[in-house]
């Protein structure tokens, strides 16, 4: 295991991994390193009660100061401490998944982290808008985020999220470099994601193509958005999604698969034993949940992606859960990709693991495959915690293939 992995809770590998996905939004003023290594401290590993406690009572912490320079008109200093506590709260309710529909603190814990981003957005030198995308019998939430005003078309960058994020956690956070560049960002969440699961119940479809086709003609209906420079990131489990939508939506210009996901089933099942398949594969469920039961009592990370699955899915068992993730594969489906494709592959990617070259390999496309070393600290999935050279890989091949200088 890499070093960086073992940074802040060397014995709980969920726990170190969120700890360090908090802690790398500090390059954006959204974390403070010596904050998360003092929180981190005061939690057992483990203890997901205290976990929420100490999030929640930084995020707190957050708002009371941020309130303090707002009163003296320190902008700059209210703006970066609302962003720290937005990232707090949602950091704080990220275990909260036994019945999140259900939960009120859970609830309260998402609307405080909403709350407190989109008030730092009105500190911003960009525009903030809340967009609804037309989808279907209902509209997807958006986050749309643009240089300026003005009408002029513009390329433009759609974040498409994963099994967890949120939009306003990826928005900011991968669109930041893409404002400098003049681009406009858009942010969604989807069936199966932050609002649209939480307060629509709709969950997670494999058939992506059906969710990214209506998000790129809302787009292309925007007079300041350059039709033919639109830009496709997947983050996480957004990177079987993304690559399921653009083998069938082909308007695209470039998409970037960070990272990249050939079989979500393969991803889920890597550490289950030959026998547990066995029993996933015969539908011998009262096995399967009884045996899953065990594990999530003693793995952190393993209770969280079930308990998760189960509310994203629109599941009631475990071992359903197991099965749905055989509907997210790209055996088949990869080469009607034909968009220019980045394909990210950290090295210690425990998530993910071998997966991103298999989709490299499968790809007919023109085609790039980064690999994220250990050595520049950016190997942990997605390249938590390494945002700066995360980004320097991405628009390195972004600049070349959309011919940014030209």
């Amino acid at each position: 295991m890499a070093h960086l992995l073992n940074t802040f809770f060397p014995h709980n590998e969920s726990f170190n991994f969120e700890a360090l996905r908090a802690a790398g939004y500090a390059s954006l003023g959204a974390a403070d390193l010596g904050e998360v290594i003092t929180i981190c401290s005061r939690i057992p590993s483990g203890n997901e009660d205290k976990w929420l406690e100490e999030w929640q009572k930084a995020g707190d912490r957050a708002i009371t100061n941020a309130r303090t320079s707002l009163s003296k008109g320190n902008k700059l200093d209210g703006k970066l401490s609302l962003l720290r506590a937005s990232n707090y709260y949602r950091t704080a309710d990220f275990y909260r998944r036994d019945d999140p529909s259900n939960d009120a603190l859970s609830k309260k814990l998402d609307e405080l982290s909403g709350s407190a981003f989109y008030e730092a957005m009105t500190f911003m030198n960009f525009v903030t808008t809340k967009v609804e995308i037309p989808y279907e019998k209902t509209k997807l939430p958006g986050i749309l985020l643009r240089p300026d005003n003005s009408n002029k078309p513009r390329p433009t960058l759609l974040i498409n999220g994963g099994y967890d994020s949120t939009k306003e956690e990826v928005v900011y956070a991968l669109g930041a470099s893409a404002l400098e560049r003049g681009f406009n960002v858009l942010a969604f969440d989807g069936p199966g994601q932050g609002e649209t699961l939480r307060y629509k119940g709709l969950a997670f479809r494999p058939d992506w193509e059906a969710v990214v086709t209506p998000v790129m003609d809302y787009l292309v209906a925007q007079p300041f958005v350059d039709a033919k420079k639109v830009v496709i990131h997947g983050v996480s489990f957004g990177g079987y999604l993304v690559a399921r939508g653009v083998a069938f939506e082909h308007r695209f210009a470039a998409v970037v698969l960070n990272d990249g996901l050939y079989s979500f089933a393969n991803a889920f099942l890597n550490k289950t034993p030959p026998m547990g398949l066995y029993f996933v594969n015969n539908n011998w469920d009262s096995v399967v949940n009884f045996v899953i039961g065990w594990k999530k009592w003693a793995e952190t990370g393993v209770k969280w992606a079930m308990c998760n699955g189960r509310w994203a899915f629109g599941l009631k068992s475990d071992a359903e859960v197991y099965r749905a993730a055989r509907k997210y594969t790209l055996e088949g489906i990869a080469h009607k990709i034909t968009t220019p494709t980045l394909v990210l592959d950290p090295e210690d990617d425990h998530f993910f693991k071998n997966q991103p070259m298999q989709v490299f390999e499968k790809l007919t496309c023109e085609k790039k495959l980064a690999v994220l070393s250990r050595d520049e600290g950016a190997s942990t999935h997605c390249s938590i915690g390494a945002g700066a050279r995360l980004n320097q890989v991405v628009w390195d091949w972004l600049t070349e293939v959309l011919a940014l200088n030209a």
